[in-house]
């Protein structure tokens, strides 16, 4: 599995967009969670992506980590606390124009 950085901040956007809150929707957030880890050509911003999920959607997120096993990696990195401004940033979004791009899915 080969990705850049962009092509999964696009894919993980397009994602939480289309998201109703549903107990599948945490089923999807494990898989993705479990996909991206396996990425080894570039380190995925897993952290970035939690944080932005706990800003935009917390009660997904809240039931996402709630699913987690405790002790295990996804759920310490379900744990790591991060501004979301920084996590944006990170993700190279800083500009509103941007944000609302991805968030609207324009």
């Amino acid at each position: 599995m080969v990705f850049n950085k962009e092509e999964l901040i696009n894919d993980f956007f397009k994602m939480i967009r289309n998201f109703d809150g549903t107990r599948i929707d945490i089923l999807e957030i494990r898989k993705y969670f479990g996909l991206i880890s396996e990425i080894r050509n570039i380190t995925p911003p897993t952290v970035e992506f939690m944080t932005v999920l706990k800003a935009y959607r917390p009660i997904l997120f809240h039931e996402f980590r709630k699913s987690l096993v405790p002790s295990t990696a996804m759920w310490f990195l379900a744990n790591v606390n991060m501004a979301v401004g920084d996590a944006l940033v990170s993700l190279g979004i800083t500009d509103v124009e941007h944000l609302q791009r991805l968030v609207k899915g324009e």
